[in-house]
């Protein structure tokens, strides 16, 4: 695995442009903040499960790998692990171009159209430090003719430590299905979320009216993820027996582009004309105690 490298006093990054546009480490003053991968192959089918991934042009799953938009629709390939539907998009599975790189910024591009995607697209990521921050600014662009649905979101696998704990506000949770799919019916919270490393059974969470803030706690020190729309929905999701926690800012619901046109703003789905991009950034923000 080839990697490029982003380091300051606090922050250490490693990305893998070739395996997806992956973030394959992530560490905090020596701690690991996401489970580094170390694999020594990429399959762009059964990713390693580690680091953090680009979710672009969807998040999750579209029911029965269909696509349904503009009175036409669209087979997708079926994913494997979620048969019968697809999952988390393309962008994560294809090799990124390295852009522009210095010793705080990395930008990394990627062209695409083929069979996973109905419209000729453009993915683009930046990651910067400045500190005790690190940002990743991502970009979606409609290179086709036709109106174009679009998502993005993150994928980290948080690791979990001894003493860790994650939590988040959102407005509502989202009823899902055995094949982790929306049931239409949603519900409000006003409680808090935690997860910490005691969890010992799966838990899956898809929320929206999220505020846009997640705070993790370690003994050593606070990790603030921050960003706005229209990032407004988040995933939690722990497998059972897993070392990490999916902790996710995405765009919208899963399946949002096949709901009709009257919950799109509910689902968070989104159009693009063409030459259209949608963007969205992300701040993790390192606090020592």
């Amino acid at each position: 695995m080839k990697t490029l490298k982003l380091q300051n006093s606090i922050w250490e990054l490693d990305l893998a442009p070739s395996w997806g546009g992956r973030v394959s480490a992530l560490r905090a003053e020596g701690l690991d903040i996401v489970t580094p991968l170390v694999a020594s192959t990429f399959d762009p089918v059964v990713w390693p499960k580690g680091g953090i991934y680009p979710l672009m042009p969807y998040s999750n799953r579209l029911r029965n790998s269909s696509l349904s938009h503009g009175g036409l629709t669209d087979a997708l390939p079926v994913h494997p692990a979620a048969a019968p539907h697809s999952l988390h998009g393309v962008a994560h599975t294809l090799p990124w171009d390295v852009i522009n790189q210095d010793e705080e910024i990395i930008i990394l591009r990627c062209l695409y159209e083929g069979e996973h995607w109905p419209w000729p697209v453009r993915f683009e990521q930046r990651f910067a430090l400045q500190k005790n921050r690190l940002t990743i600014d991502l970009k979606v662009t409609n290179l086709g003719t036709s109106l174009m649905p679009a998502g993005l979101g993150l994928h980290p696998y948080f690791q979990r430590h001894k003493e860790m704990q994650a939590q988040f506000n959102i407005a509502e949770i989202w009823e899902i299905d055995s094949d982790y799919l929306p049931t239409g019916v949603v519900r409000s919270n006003n409680q808090l979320i935690v997860m910490d490393n005691e969890l010992d059974e799966e838990l899956a969470l898809y929320g929206g009216g999220w505020d846009g803030q997640l705070q993790v706690n370690y003994p050593q020190g606070q990790l603030i993820v921050e960003t706005q729309s229209p990032l407004t929905h988040f995933i939690a999701f722990a497998p059972q027996d897993a070392p990490y926690f999916c902790l996710e800012p995405v765009s919208h619901v899963a399946d949002a582009f096949n709901t009709p046109p009257s919950e799109w703003k509910k689902t968070g789905t989104q159009l693009l004309e063409p030459q259209q991009s949608l963007t969205a950034c992300v701040a993790f923000i390192w606090n020592k105690k």
